[in-house]
């Protein structure tokens, strides 16, 4: 799809970058609506690597990404997991033992309006929990 928009919405401004991934990866490959990073175009990827394995470039390219609440009012589940796509395209190999991509402010996913189920490989935060179930969206855990 990746059509150009000509629609005079504002784009929603995350507060949380790794919040922005788990909807990126919904919009990018699950939905197709937004072109997903293509690592395949640079010259020499491992340039961009930074020391602890994060490539910049996927960084920078998913940072800058406008998502508009059109967009957004598309997104009726998400998944929480450390082997999305889009967390692959940030940080070719990482095996996800850590939280470095966990979201710390979850406002922006609770502020999703279409948004019905969650699918999270591990329990997610406690208040999450609750405040995703007070707003009527069911949440399934491993």
């Amino acid at each position: 799809m990746y059509e150009e928009s000509n629609t005079t919405e504002e784009p929603v401004e995350f507060a949380d970058f790794n919040a922005k991934l788990l909807v990126l990866d919904v919009l990018c490959y699950d939905l197709d609506v937004l072109e997903p990073y293509d690592g395949d175009e640079d010259e020499d990827v491992s340039e961009d690597l930074d020391v602890e394995g994060q490539d910049d470039r996927a960084r920078e390219y998913y940072d800058d990404l406008d998502l508009l609440p059109s967009q957004l009012a598309m997104v009726t589940e998400l998944t929480v997991d450390s082997d999305l796509e889009v967390l692959q395209d940030v940080h070719p190999g990482w095996d996800g033992h850590d939280d470095r991509y966990d979201p710390q402010n979850w406002d922006d996913v609770l502020d999703l309006p279409a948004l019905s189920v969650v699918y999270a490989a591990a329990p997610l935060p406690a208040h999450v929990a609750e405040r995703l179930a007070a707003k009527g969206v069911e949440v399934r855990s491993a």
